[in-house]
């Protein structure tokens, strides 16, 4: 008894810290500079109106793995509840959030290889690049694990900022407040704190346990959040006007740290890679398995068409957050919410099930796409 106890234990925190070590990426590093460019008190109250939702449409596609057979990706519940039109779509919306994700890896990953190694942010991206590119060729078999180590690594790290750095944090940087950059917290938040794609890689790694995925998604969900706040006001308390789009080098400059530049550049790059890699294969496996393309078709596009908006010039880190954020959660929102209504026919019962009055569904999907079309009004127009 007490083995089974502990193995459903290992796999239960095994997939609470695959959501959790997948979500915690680049968003966290932009949150703390569009807190302070909103003001504090907006972007918290915009954090905990996002979270909701976000968590809300997590248990949904939950819902919607239990009553699917067999392992499949966002793009083939799309084709099987609702058609090849759809599934079209759906693997539009993923790519095109997909390449912005993977652009802003590669900026911040430069950033931080410079840091380390007194390089140009340029070159760094680009050495970033071809490492990570000839490690998504083949696919770690690590998921889960790795999530769970980087994961808890993270969080050590940012605890860790939290106790030596406590003392310096100025509670008058948390008292502004700019309704004009009232919408620029929206799109970092959804960036930040959204992990659709690996819920149903959650459901795996549970097993036969699968009355346990409600939990695991709400757990995996809310962890992340707390430690954005903490980050949050260690950057932004520590900082004030200092904080700089990806938090490490304004913060540094405040406490004049050689040390913290080094510490929180070796903890954006883990975290950054960590989640550029899960992201990576994510897309490479929705080209390979889902539209057709053969697998070096499908490794090849996933790299070039990031790499290529990045030579171009498209290197504004909290514009691109900000677009993408909106954009793919708009997107993904709306095809997920008639993917939920169109499963509920399926002859499978979930371990779980999300019953919501039709006008909820209109409402969260009105949001979404309003929303996006905000956050591109604010960062382009």
């Amino acid at each position: 008894m007490a083995t089974a106890e502990s193995s459903f234990n290992k796999n239960f925190w095994l997939a609470v810290f695959s959501l959790v070590g997948t979500t915690i990426g680049a968003g966290i590093f932009s949150l703390p500079y569009a807190f302070f460019k909103a003001g504090f008190i907006v972007g918290f109250l915009e954090l905990i109106i996002l979270l909701a939702v976000v968590l809300l449409i997590q248990l949904i596609i939950g819902e919607i793995a239990l009553r699917t057979s067999g392992k499949k990706r966002f793009v083939s519940y799309a084709e099987e509840y609702l058609g090849r039109k759809w599934k079209l779509f759906a693997a539009f919306s993923t790519l095109l959030g997909g390449v912005g994700v993977l652009l802003v890896y590669m900026i911040l990953a430069g950033r931080f290889l410079a840091s380390l190694f007194s390089l140009d942010a340029f070159t760094g991206s680009i050495i970033f690049f071809v490492i990570w590119f000839l490690v998504i060729l083949s696919k770690p078999r690590l998921f889960g694990r790795a999530e769970l180590f980087f994961g808890l690594s993270v969080a050590s790290l940012i605890v860790a900022l939290l106790v030596f750095n406590f003392i310096h944090i100025n509670p008058d940087n948390f008292r502004g407040l700019n309704f004009t950059n009232l919408l620029l917290p929206y799109g970092v938040i959804l960036f930040a704190i959204s992990g659709f794609y690996v819920i149903p890689e959650m459901e795996d790694i549970l097993g036969t346990e699968k009355l346990k995925l409600k939990r695991a998604i709400f757990y995996g969900t809310l962890i992340s959040p707390v430690l954005y706040l903490i980050f949050i006001v260690i950057v932004l308390g520590v900082s004030g006007s200092l904080t700089s789009p990806d938090a490490i080098f304004g913060f540094a400059q405040a406490l004049n740290s050689k040390i913290i530049l080094i510490i929180g550049s070796l903890l954006g790059l883990l975290a950054v890679s960590q989640a550029s890699l899960s992201y990576g294969i994510y897309i490479k496996e929705t080209l390979w398995y889902d539209l057709g393309l053969n697998k070096w078709a499908a490794w090849l596009l996933t790299g070039v068409v990031p790499l290529g908006l990045f030579i171009f010039g498209i290197r504004d880190l909290v514009a691109v957050i900000s677009i993408v954020g909106a954009l793919f959660f708009g997107f993904q929102t709306v095809v997920v919410l008639l993917i939920h209504k169109k499963s509920k026919t399926s002859e499978i019962k979930p371990a779980y099930e999300i019953n919501l009055p039709n006008f909820t569904y209109y409402a969260i999907g009105s949001f979404a796409v309003l929303g996006a079309v905000l956050e591109i009004w604010y960062n382009i127009v």
